[in-house]
């Protein structure tokens, strides 16, 4: 219980200071959406190498690593925007003294300011590309079905003969590769993970991650927005550090005071 209050102490009461609010949507949050486009393709990449070391028969180990993928992907988007909110909060607290004092404030600089809606601006803008992708894939997708295999090469000496050929005839048939196609495979690059968790042979949870492929993108650069929220919050743990650490330095200039006073001799009153 004492470590617990000690600890307690130890730790920076958060200090809110004003700020001037800035706008929610602009060229600046846009442009920073190619960052959120950018950490989104470096995931894929990622996830697209484990596939093959996270693809265990033992659904408990599948669906505990490929989590821990997804943890480590949504992560690095909300500490992305936690530091862009705080600095936003920084550039806000200027701005509004500078308003204060009777200076103007450009467009630039109020598009710079924090807004509790530009971080989820600036994550919509960077997956945008991506979620038109899985949106139109979610429409036009089917419910895919066992592929014939390849013929084993013994087989060819017989094809020649018509009553064997004939039948066999129907393993070179091959279908042209559509829309369909090619969107499959950018949206199942873009969740690997998921399709790692569910199982690449389960053509029935599969046909249920094709359909709801907008909403599984959606939430790794959803952290993005939950982390530019934080930005008053880290701005204001650094303003209780400032005063914590002004606070201890008063208290040691005190007690220095203090103990020099002490040791310094008084002089003796002459009757």
């Amino acid at each position: 219980m004492q470590k617990n209050n000690a600890k307690k102490k130890n730790q920076p009461t958060p200090v809110y200071k004003p700020y001037l609010k800035g706008n929610p949507v602009s060229a600046l949050a846009a442009k920073r959406g190619l960052k959120v486009l950018g950490l989104i393709l470096v995931f894929a990449f990622f996830g697209v190498l484990a596939s093959g070391v996270f693809g265990f028969d033992s659904i408990v180990l599948r669906v505990a690593l490929n989590g821990i993928l997804l943890l480590f992907g949504a992560g690095l988007m909300y500490n992305e925007g936690a530091r862009q909110g705080e600095n936003d909060v920084t550039f806000a607290e200027i701005a509004l003294n500078r308003q204060n004092e009777g200076k103007e404030i450009s467009k630039t600089d109020r598009d710079t300011c924090f807004h509790p809606l530009k971080g989820w601006f600036t994550a919509l803008v960077g997956v945008a590309p991506f979620l038109l992708i899985t949106v139109v894939y979610a429409l036009i997708a089917t419910r895919q079905h066992y592929a014939l295999g390849a013929l084993p090469s013994w087989v060819s000496a017989y094809e020649g003969q018509q009553e064997i050929g004939g039948a066999l005839a129907y393993y070179h048939q091959g279908t042209p590769a559509g829309l369909e196609d090619f969107l499959r495979l950018g949206v199942r690059l873009l969740l690997f993970p998921y399709m790692n968790m569910l199982g690449a042979g389960n053509y029935d949870r599969l046909y249920l991650l094709d359909k709801l492929s907008p909403l599984l993108l959606l939430i790794v650069p959803a952290c993005y927005g939950l982390g530019y929220l934080r930005g008053p919050q880290l701005r204001a743990l650094v303003h209780g550090n400032i005063r914590m650490a002004r606070r201890r330095r008063n208290r040691s200039e005190r007690k220095a005071r203090e103990k020099r006073a002490q040791k310094t001799p008084q002089k003796k009153e002459l009757i």
